[in-house]
């Protein structure tokens, strides 16, 4: 029979708990071979985490900037490409409404009009854009689409324009109406502008543009002139219907420096962001590798370490297993 003395088994539980221990150094100083960073970071700062609470402070800033600017950007190229397409449909009508007076008959007076209405339409869907779900000429109202239905604005401006006899009436009125608060003022669905986005340290962003902007609404007002005549407005005058056709070529003629004007603000503001944007990323960037400096860990100090404890616990792992074999014969 196999006779342990007390001092046997406090040297057991003494074994056993370095056993322990050493297998848990072991298996740190693996996980750090792997990782190449410190498993206690604690230790590894000697108990000092401002450094790396400051890194992880900014990069939180940035990761807020990265958001903002990447909204941003969706918001303006939106906005950018809304206006390029403004400027595509204006083109492609404004020289046939300017000829209509001398070269158009009645009919294709008609046919103009039936185009403007359909351009129109399609100018306010280009205004109702939306970018991650979001509507891009609403202003602070993001949820909401600024302008309503094609109909609905021609049947306004129909009123407005009501009992007027000749071309240039029906121009005054509509340009009226797209001015006044209460007419295309109360149109508009959104709001009032966005309020500059912080996109760096000390910069902000200016995405100030809603469907209210003068330069669009010039626009709109000159697709709609021309559409008012698929309305039936100055019926029975084909030549005050053909002046009004060329009026509304001339407005959106006269319209394409301001939306050139317009397109290159948002393109300031494009690059801006852009800009921002490589900064905050080169920034992060450094900072990433900063504070995964602190926490490296030398890879020959912490392979020499492991190779250290294995040593030490295989040393551990003989000694346990001769004191296990002791017995009263091998002893005498």
């Amino acid at each position: 029979m196999t006779r342990i003395s007390i001092g046997d088994a406090s040297l057991t539980n003494i074994l056993a708990r370095q056993g322990a221990e050493l297998r848990s150094q072991v298996q740190r100083a693996s996980q750090e071979v792997a990782s190449g960073r410190y498993s206690d970071i604690g230790a590894a700062v000697r108990g000092d985490f401002s450094p790396l609470l400051a890194i992880d402070a900014s990069l939180s800033r940035l990761a807020a900037y990265k958001s903002n600017t990447t909204d941003a950007a969706f918001q303006t190229a939106a906005q950018q490409s809304a206006i390029t397409g403004l400027s595509d449909l204006a083109s492609g009508i404004s020289t046939t409404l300017l000829a209509a007076k001398t070269t158009s008959t009645p009919a294709q007076i008609a046919t103009l009009g039936a185009d403007a209405k359909g351009r129109l339409a399609s100018a306010i869907g280009l205004l109702n854009t939306q970018a991650a779900g979001r509507a891009v000429f609403s202003g602070t109202a993001t949820d909401t689409l600024p302008l309503g239905s094609v109909e609905d604005m021609l049947a306004a401006l129909q009123t407005a324009a009501a009992g007027t006899t000749t071309a240039g009436q029906v121009a005054s009125a509509v340009n009226a109406w797209f001015a006044d608060p209460l007419g295309f003022g109360a149109f508009y669905q959104g709001d009032t502008a966005l309020s500059p986005t912080p996109i760096a340290a000390g910069e902000a962003a200016e995405i100030a543009t809603t469907a209210t902007d003068q330069a669009l609404r010039d626009t709109l007002g000159g697709f709609a002139m021309a559409a008012l005549i698929d309305r039936g407005v100055l019926a029975g005058d084909a030549s005050e219907r053909a002046a009004l056709a060329q009026q509304a070529g001339q407005q959106l003629m006269s319209t394409e420096d301001a939306r050139t004007t317009l397109a290159a603000r948002i393109g300031t503001v494009e690059a801006q962001i852009e800009a921002a944007r490589t900064r905050n990323s080169a920034e992060e960037t450094s900072l990433g590798i900063l504070r995964s400096d602190i926490g490296a860990v030398d890879p020959y100090e912490a392979a020499t370490r492991l190779q250290t404890v294995e040593s030490q616990l295989e040393a551990l792992y003989l000694v346990t297993s001769r004191v296990s074999r002791l017995n009263l014969a091998e002893y005498l």
